[in-house]
């Protein structure tokens, strides 16, 4: 065999990732999810090869279509929102008419997942909840997601990310010891964790699917999903005392925190043995270290007074020195550092591209955009991006004719009766505006395309 290193970059190239099978290529899921948190369990299955059928409302669409960070569009849309919906068929159907509700119970017939995140007991009060797909199809692997769960005393508070964050109890630990500000968990940490813990439900369900015959009901709740981070809960009813907010500072190991540098950037570094903080003594110039009462033990060096001491050598050393020096020292000395990744960073460092951790993706209709790529690389079935998010109503034809075999006159028959629908003027429903629609075979399905 070639060297590991060689052998390893064949094995996980991102380059060949299309022409690689997809895990996932024959489960079909209806995706009645919006904004993030249902969106992202179903998104990540869509990464994987599975059919996702994203349904909004016409001339409304999903909360986050028109949403964004501070009021600022790309190509008239979300840029986000192309990290949560890509790689899925849009279709928009008004789910208040009963001809919808035929459409839908058409299309559970055949699909494998169900996903929503209505606020619980709305999808069984609309008549597409569990208790009635899974008579319409009784392998049906029904998932929803809210904050609180679909049962229990909190199941009717609303909530969001940071509602979630707040229930969970993560707030009470990001911060800083002996204050009395709480920092939320930046973007939206309460929904992609959990959302990402609902994939996982999905193919742990798909599997028992696999074996028995026989789908589920699952249950997901954000502040259970983010609970699952943490486990200091643990730790308080065994001791009754709190770990508390710890800063920057890991209270397992010493030093481990995050230094600013003499050029003015942040670094990271965890000294986690016994080795590493004699490695990291020697580097700093300061052997006898090691060997002083305070710090040659794990034990010693965590103690309040000592650790903080610790800390102090530490800080007084990394400011005096240049981030690329101490990185350097690190890698010649065997010590832990890194330093702090900013956007910039993330954007264009090349070891990320060349791990396809972040891809330049060309799209037919948005163009060159830069997203996230897979968070785990499967050697076999790799995952990929195959299309970005698609105006409202995009997929309503490819959908009702090629999963459905509805014709045209039906399609039209439905548009007239507003069963279906697209996108009005707002952005994040319409697409770019250099965009002809009218020579596009995919929204056009069946018809002919105009030139």
């Amino acid at each position: 065999m070639e060297d590991y290193f060689s052998y390893t970059a064949q094995l996980f190239n991102p380059d060949e990732a299309h022409s690689k099978p997809e895990a996932l290529k024959g489960i079909r899921v209806l995706d009645f999810s919006h904004v993030i948190f249902g969106p992202i369990a179903a998104r990540l299955l869509a990464d994987y090869g599975a059919e996702v059928i994203k349904l909004e409302l016409p001339f409304y669409g999903d909360l986050w279509r028109p949403a964004t960070y501070w009021g600022k569009y790309w190509k008239h849309s979300n840029p986000i929102w192309h990290n949560i919906t890509k790689n899925k068929y849009f279709i928009s159907v008004n789910l208040q008419l009963k001809e919808s509700k035929e459409l839908i119970y058409k299309m559970a017939e055949k699909a494998d997942v169900v996903i929503e995140n209505f606020a619980p007991g709305t999808a069984d009060a609309w008549n597409i909840g569990y208790e009635k797909i899974s008579k319409i199809n009784p392998n049906i692997i029904f998932l929803s997601c809210s904050t609180y769960g679909q049962f229990g005393p909190m199941r009717y508070f609303p909530g969001w990310d940071l509602l979630a964050q707040g229930a969970s109890g993560v707030l009470t630990l990001n911060g800083y010891p002996d204050t009395d500000i709480y920092y939320k968990l930046p973007d939206y940490v309460g929904d992609f964790v959990p959302g990402n813990f609902a994939s996982l439900a999905v193919l742990m369900a798909l599997y028992h699917r696999k074996k028995t015959g026989k789908g589920q009901y699952i249950d997901m709740a954000q502040t259970e999903g983010l609970m699952r981070m943490l486990y200091h809960y643990t730790y308080f009813s065994l001791t009754k005392e709190a770990i508390g907010r710890t800063g920057n500072t890991d209270p397992t190991m010493m030093p481990a925190s995050i230094f600013k540098t003499a050029d003015d950037k942040f670094l990271a570094l965890a000294c986690a043995t016994a080795q590493q903080f004699e490695n990291f003594t020697q580097a700093i110039g300061m052997p006898e270290l090691a060997s002083d009462p305070r710090f040659s033990e794990t034990l010693e060096r965590l103690k309040p007074d000592n650790a903080q001491a610790l800390t102090k050598i530490a800080k007084d050393w990394i400011q005096s020195k240049s981030c690329t020096d101490i990185l350097k020292l690190a890698g010649e000395k065997g010590f832990p550092a890194a330093e702090v990744a900013d956007d910039y960073m993330i954007a264009n460092e090349e070891w990320r591209r060349k791990r396809g951790s972040v891809v330049l993706f060309n799209d037919d209709v948005y163009g060159k955009l830069l997203i996230a790529g897979p968070s785990a690389q499967l050697s076999k079935t790799p995952s990929r991006t195959k299309w970005l998010a698609r105006p409202l109503g995009y997929h309503n034809r490819l959908v009702l004719k090629k999963f459905l075999d509805l014709c045209e006159a039906d399609i039209q028959d439905l548009e007239r009766k507003k069963v279906i629908g697209t996108f009005d003027d707002r952005p994040g429903l319409k697409p770019p505006v250099y965009y002809n629609l009218n020579e596009d075979p995919i929204y056009n399905y069946g018809k002919e395309v105009k030139k």
